[in-house]
């Protein structure tokens, strides 16, 4: 019942205009998404569609940190060190949302 839904939100979000966002920001809305539907209590915790939405967390997260380390690398001056701090901050928000997610 729910691997439609995720199957769904997946192809949703690649086949969103924006085609030509990152990974990290297409998994972003992905995230978003199922994120939703589990606070609408469309996927019940404990369940598989909940441990699928786990491993898509954990693999966000892989792509995010890969994607920071990129953009940390090149310097292009003071609005993009803004930027690498707010990704970083953002990074540390998603980890202790996941850890919250991952205790319940």
């Amino acid at each position: 019942m729910f691997k439609p839904l995720i199957a769904a939100a997946f192809i949703a979000a690649l086949a969103v205009p924006s085609a030509l966002a990152a990974p990290a920001e297409r998994l972003g809305r992905i995230d978003h998404r199922l994120t939703a539907a589990e606070l609408r209590g469309d996927i019940p915790q404990g369940s598989r569609a909940d441990h699928a939405e786990d491993r898509l967390d954990r693999f966000e997260n892989r792509v995010d940190r890969r994607e920071s380390r990129r953009d940390e690398a090149v310097d292009f001056g003071p609005r993009d060190v803004i930027e690498d701090h707010l990704d970083r901050a953002e990074s540390r928000r998603d980890h202790r949302e996941d850890r919250i997610d991952r205790r319940h």
